[in-house]
């Protein structure tokens, strides 16, 4: 698949680990340049950074707060400045809730969960549109749970179709600029270690044989930021290999 995303600045939240550290490399393979934000220590991006830098890709790192307007217009700022401006964001939020109900969940989880996945969600969006707008292009990919969709623990389930909201509300207000916002709802995607384990037992499959790869979730989302996906806008496609019939 020829992308035609050479050369495009694509902006990964939380950008290590199983979804994030994947998502840059499969964009680094397509000649993008890098900006890798996080929440905790910028040396857990380190191998994400050496990996992109051999494949010949600009990265600038960076840490912050999404839910802190005022980080996240520093750091997009910082995108223009050293890699010319932003074409592509992805948008990784991760918030483990402990509780399993509705009646359990404590005002401190459910407001940092909702200031990581909604608000830090929708500042990053709103810092960077303008830039699209100028250029008359732009991608926006949320990756979210799949809890609203089973209907499964109702926090999460609230958050999770509340990203999906922004993606239709964006994709509506701004596709007249060539600007798209999709989401996509990970099944079960296996780290390198989960792999080993393969297939998955037959008690646990519902239709499915194996753990989806890091690497055919990267494809999805690089698929979704081509050329020629300008037309898919609003959507939520759900990478679970069939687990799911919805």
């Amino acid at each position: 698949m020829d992308s035609h995303l050479a050369g495009k600045t694509v902006l990964i939240t939380e950008a290590a680990g199983k979804f994030g550290a994947p998502t840059a490399l499969g964009f680094a393979r397509e000649g993008c340049n890098l900006a890798l934000g996080i929440a905790g220590p910028v040396d857990a991006l380190s191998p994400t950074v050496e990996a992109a830098a051999e494949l010949g890709v600009r990265v600038i790192t960076g840490t912050w707060d999404v839910s802190n307007e005022e980080q996240v217009g520093a750091f997009v700022s910082r995108c223009t400045e050293e890699l010319g401006g932003l074409d592509v964001v992805v948008n990784n939020p991760a918030v483990t809730m402990v509780a399993e109900s509705l009646e359990d969940i404590s005002f401190g989880d459910w407001s940092r969960k909702l200031g990581v996945e909604i608000t830090g969600t929708t500042f990053v969006c709103k810092a960077a549109l303008p830039g699209m707008i100028d250029q008359g292009w732009g991608r926006i990919i949320n990756y979210i749970g799949l809890s609203g969709f089973l209907g499964a623990n109702a926090p999460d389930a609230a958050v999770d179709l509340g990203m999906v909201g922004l993606a239709r509300g964006i994709a509506r207000e701004y596709g007249r600029h060539n600007i798209t916002a999709n989401c996509i709802g990970p099944g079960g995607i296996g780290s390198a270690e989960e792999l080993g384990v393969l297939p998955i037992p037959p008690s646990e499959r519902d239709g499915v044989t194996r753990w989806g790869t890091p690497d055919e979730l990267a494809f999805l989302a690089v698929c979704l930021a081509s050329r020629d996906a300008g037309y898919v806008t609003g959507q939520t496609l759900l990478a679970n290999g069939g687990k799911f019939f919805l």
